[in-house]
C-alpha cells in the first residue's frame, strides 16, 4: 500500500508530470497478441487515511458525455460511469444537462452545488469544476455560453471546492464513492474501493492535495468499465443493480 505521499508520486508520473525517469512496462506486440492502444486508461491504487482509493488516469483521450449507453464494443470509449443522478420517479436525468452544445435537459436542480464544464474535444481549455451556488449560476447566460462553445456540462454534488472538502454532516450512507477530480490541471477519475461516508471521502481528497472533485451517481448506480493499454475491459462498482436504469454517462473517449 502507497501513503499519501507516494500514492500522489505516482499518479504524477501516469500525468507526465516530471518527477524523474518513467519506465515503459507496456507489454510489446507479438504472435497472437493485440498492438498496444494508443489510447487508454492507467489505474493506480493507494491506503490514503485509512480509505483504500483507485486513480484512473486517461492517456491520449478527452472527456464527454453521453445519453446513449456505451458498448464496449465502441474501440473509441475507453472509460465509462455514471455522470448526473437519475430521477427514480422516471428515470430522467436530474438536473441541467448539456451533451456538446445540445441542452438534454434545461431545468435546473437547486439541491446541487456543484457542476462541471467539459470542453469541446478540440479545444486547448481545460476542464472546469465549480461552485453553481446551489444551481443561482446556471442562468440563461451561462446556458447560451455552454452551447455556443458546443462545451458539455452536469449538475452534481461537490466534494472538494478550492482545497477544501465541503461539509456533509446529514450523510451517514455508505457506499462505494467516485469523484471527477481535477489534478494538475488533469481531469482524473478517483474512487473508493469499500463503502464509506461522503465526508470521509472528500476529506481523504483533500489529504491527496485535490483541488476540485465533483460526485458521480453511485450506490445501485455504480457500474462502469475501462479500457487498459493491452485491451482489457475491468468492470468497476460493486453493486451494479440500477445500471439499465441509467439516464446518462461520463465516458473518456480517444482522441
Amino acid at each position: 500500500m502507497r501513503t499519501a505521499s507516494g500514492f500522489l508520486i505516482a499518479v504524477l508520473f501516469a500525468l507526465g508530470v516530471s518527477c524523474g525517469p518513467k519506465t515503459d512496462t507496456t507489454e510489446q506486440e507479438g504472435p497472437g497478441k493485440y498492438p498496444p492502444l494508443k489510447s487508454y486508461m492507467l489505474d493506480s491504487s493507494a491506503t490514503v487515511d485509512s480509505l483504500e482509493l483507485v486513480f484512473y488516469i486517461p492517456v491520449n483521450a478527452y472527456p464527454a458525455l453521453t445519453t446513449t449507453r456505451p458498448l464496449r464494443s465502441d474501440s473509441s470509449v475507453v472509460f465509462v460511469c455514471a455522470a448526473a443522478f437519475t430521477l427514480l420517479e422516471n428515470d430522467a436525468i436530474d438536473g441541467l444537462f448539456i451533451d456538446g452544445g445540445k441542452i438534454e435537459v434545461k431545468w435546473v436542480n437547486h439541491s446541487l452545488g456543484g457542476g462541471i464544464v467539459l470542453p469541446e474535444k478540440t479545444s486547448n481549455a481545460r476542464p472546469n469544476i465549480f461552485g453553481t451556488d446551489m444551481g443561482e449560476k446556471l442562468d440563461s447566460t451561462f446556458k447560451d455560453s455552454i452551447c455556443s462553445m458546443q462545451a458539455s456540462f452536469f449538475q452534481q454534488i461537490q466534494l472538494v471546492r478550492a482545497g477544501k472538502a465541503l461539509r456533509f454532516q446529514r450523510e451517514f450512507s455508505r457506499f462505494q464513492r467516485r469523484a471527477l477530480c481535477m489534478y494538475h490541471g488533469e481531469l482524473v477519475v478517483v474512487e473508493s474501493v469499500s463503502g464509506c461516508t461522503m465526508q470521509k471521502f472528500a476529506d481523504v481528497l483533500e489529504s491527496c492535495g485535490i483541488p476540485n472533485a465533483l460526485y458521480v451517481d453511485m450506490g445501485s448506480w455504480d457500474e462502469g468499465w475501462y479500457r487498459k493499454v493491452q485491451h482489457q475491459q475491468p468492470t468497476i462498482g460493486l453493486l451494479r443493480s440500477e445500471t439499465d436504469r441509467q439516464s446518462n454517462w461520463f465516458v473518456f473517449r480517444g482522441k
